[in-house]
């Protein structure tokens, strides 16, 4: 120790003690780099007056009886602290991994951002420029409502078990598997720019089990509950729009878009190239369709044509009646002073009417899965089924209705049998 002493110069002399416990200690420890100073009788290869800086360098310090300060520079030249709890065994693996990560530039620094503080700044960088507004709306409350447990977590100490927690409590308050898979997705991908970013070494989401989600059966009304109900609605503002909306097979958005100029009298020909969304926040929003092949156009049947018509004329009575009061908003369907209408509005008075005429229980959505139905019992093929109602794939479209694709197969053998059998 006293050869030991002799060799370090002075002004090295305080920051190896406060660094190493010790002198002595330190000549103990063979495999222990000191990074405060140069080669000297420890052995160290660390950071001296006269020496080469080298980054990959560390050093353990003890801290407690299970508990180790691991130092060490990273590429960039600063000096990393850690603390690990455990034995120095386990100190001195971590302090190899770090080396071999900074040797093979797999090291990631880290950072003291939380995971609250990560996702609500990828909310609003990567998800506002990325997506949709309606998208990046829902993106954020489903963060808000249900990352509260791991939000104070530092994002590179989340693993994949804390995520999964979050799913456990979801399914414990009676959500449903859909809700899950759909957090799910949102996590993963926000995790993921993480990774292309250098933050995180490895996305953690990967390793989580989401329950499957449960399809539903698809709803339908049979001849007799639309019989009844369009007649029971008839007189209702809303019993034209609900109409077309069956007809057509639109989205209650893209129905609520759906503006004059792109209606073509003349070709027969319903062009869809707008929606009407609410967004929290910023109220209603005029926005593009959901995907590329949501921008469609619909032929118009002689009944369609008839209808439009009629609305048009309504149009045409109340901007006589109210003159100046009527805005001009060009909105095929609109409110009697020609304002657009709330897509949240059709949901929820449609809810109402189906309640009080007495049929089973039915949503806006399910108009457009009517209007599928009746095609491919029509006979139409699902390719052309797909391009009508803006699907982005027949894959899609086939997956949505593959029940009525049995039924048609059905039909058809039938039909076959008849031909070559029957009398």
């Amino acid at each position: 120790a006293t050869t030991f002493r002799s060799s370090v110069p002075k002004r090295f002399r305080r920051r190896c003690w406060n660094c190493c416990k010790g002198y002595d200690s330190l000549l103990a420890l063979d495999n222990v780099v000191c990074d405060l100073f140069g080669d000297h009788d420890c052995g160290g290869v660390g950071v001296g007056a006269e020496t080469k800086r080298n980054y990959s360098s560390g050093s353990i310090r003890q801290n407690s009886a299970k508990s180790f300060l691991v130092r060490y520079y990273n590429n960039g030249g600063k000096l990393v602290s850690e603390t690990v709890k455990g034995t120095r065994k386990d100190a001195e693996r971590v302090l190899r991994q770090r080396r071999v990560a900074l040797e093979t530039g797999d090291f990631i620094g880290r950072k003291k951002l939380t995971v609250e503080g990560y996702l609500q700044g990828w909310l609003d960088s990567y998800a506002r420029s990325n997506v949709t507004a309606k998208t990046e709306s829902g993106y954020r409350q489903m963060i808000n409502r249900y990352t509260g447990r791991i939000g104070d977590l530092q994002l590179q100490r989340l693993e994949a078990t804390h995520i999964q927690s979050v799913y456990a409590e979801m399914i414990d308050q009676k959500l449903s598997a859909t809700t899950v898979v759909q957090l799910h997705r949102i996590l993963h991908k926000a995790l993921n720019t993480a990774v292309k970013q250098g933050i995180l070494k490895r996305n953690v989401a990967d390793a989580t089990n989401p329950p499957a989600p449960v399809k539903r059966e698809m709803r339908v009304w049979d001849k007799a509950s639309r019989t009844k109900f369009f007649q029971a609605i008839q007189d209702h503002k809303y019993s034209d729009l609900l109409r077309f909306t069956m007809a057509t097979g639109l989205r209650r958005g893209e129905v609520c878009g759906l503006k004059w100029e792109y209606v073509d009298f003349i070709e027969h020909q319903i062009h869809v190239y707008k929606k009407i969304i609410r967004i929290s926040g910023l109220g209603l929003v005029e926005s593009e369709p959901k995907t590329e092949k949501s921008k469609r156009t619909v032929t118009m049947s002689p009944f369609l044509e008839e209808l439009l018509r009629k609305v048009q004329g309504t149009q045409i009575g109340q901007r006589d009646y109210l003159e100046d009061g009527r805005v001009n908003s060009g909105y095929v369907f609109s409110q009697p002073n020609g304002t657009a209408i709330d897509p949240d509005l059709i949901t929820k008075a449609f809810k109402k009417m189906v309640k009080e005429v007495g049929v089973p229980h039915l949503t806006p959505h399910g108009l457009r899965h009517q209007y599928a139905t009746a095609s491919r019992e029509a006979g139409i093929e699902m390719d052309i089924i797909s391009k009508n109602m803006g699907h982005a794939s027949v894959a899609i479209t086939a997956d949505i209705y593959a029940h009525l694709t049995s039924d048609v197969m059905e039909e058809a053998a039938k039909k076959i049998e008849s031909r070559l059998f029957g009398e």
